[in-house]
């Protein structure tokens, strides 16, 4: 009954109409002195409220609505899709609604469990995150070796910025913490060696190409050190069967579909420390020549 009295409540205030089949909501609300810093969205709304199903049509449906002279920011979002932001912290208001929103609608305990398993981050969580972020970091690192090769100094420079970005999440994950939306706050207190690598590209006073020559090194060793552990969930997937897998079979997997653009990065690194086998057959169809190559432990 008291539920059912929240969400009465929520659909007067927000102006958004659902029903006792939703599987949880959670609420951001805009109340100056507790207002989240990570939610932008209440700069200029005073409520973001998402609200959890178990099937929904597409990543995710947004509306907005008024209610007197509260607006509020809507989003409708299935349980994987839920699951899959979580993992790939690429949606920083659906992070922070998750993780400091007001659970006002949780009858199967969804969310919290949610909360639970971020708070521990331990297991599969911080295995796939891991993998994640380390695809991320070297990805944005071949590119901005690539355009620094190129002369296109400016370009190489967001790149790297961008490796960093995902290298302080790796950093900040190896320590047994979940990254936050507010990465570099978090990871300044480690004193690990990727916020120095920030000041150093963003104070120096070196030119802007030997800023990112000098990142891109230490974004070399990095790589190195740590792929083994952060390739964890792909060298499992990998020894799971005695077969060894297409490229495309990999990416049919739920734990890697999300990485199209960064897998075959990670392959090739792999396959070049000796970590990963390549194992080429011919191609089984007439519309390609050559081998096909399979990759195994």
């Amino acid at each position: 009954m008291e539920g059912s009295m929240e969400l009465s409540n929520l659909t007067l205030l927000s102006g958004e109409t659902f029903d006792e089949h939703v599987l949880g909501a959670v609420t951001l609300r805009n109340s100056n002195s507790h207002t989240p810093v990570q939610s932008a969205l209440l700069q200029d709304f005073d409520m973001v409220l998402v609200m959890l199903h178990e099937n929904q049509n597409g990543e995710h449906v947004v509306s907005h609505t008024i209610s007197g002279e509260k607006r509020t920011h809507s989003v409708h979002i299935g349980l994987s899709a839920l699951e899959h932001a979580v993992m790939a912290g690429d949606n920083n208001e659906l992070l922070t609604s998750l993780v400091v929103g007001e659970v006002i609608w949780d009858p199967k305990g969804i969310l919290e469990e949610m909360r639970r398993q971020i708070a521990k981050f331990e297991g599969s969580l911080r295995e796939r995150v891991l993998f994640m972020e380390f695809a991320r970091f070297l990805h944005m690192y071949v590119k901005s070796k690539r355009y620094l090769e190129a002369g296109c100094i400016m370009d190489a420079y967001n790149c790297v910025m961008s490796a960093l970005y995902h290298w302080a999440r790796i950093e900040v994950s190896e320590c047994g913490q979940f990254p936050d939306p507010a990465i570099w706050e978090q990871v300044k207190n480690l004193n690990t060696a990727v916020s120095k690598l920030y000041e150093e590209l963003a104070v120096s006073n070196e030119t802007l190409e030997q800023r990112v020559q000098l990142v891109l090194l230490a974004c070399e060793f990095a790589v190195m050190s740590k792929m083994a552990e952060c390739c964890a969930l792909l060298l499992s997937i990998l020894g799971s069967r005695k077969e060894p897998w297409s490229v495309d079979e990999l990416l049919q997997h739920s734990g890697l579909s999300p990485l199209e653009a960064e897998l075959p990065f990670v392959l090739r690194k792999l396959v070049s420390r000796s970590l990963v086998r390549e194992i080429t057959s011919w191609a089984d169809t007439t519309c390609r020549e050559g081998h096909d190559i399979r990759y195994t432990l």
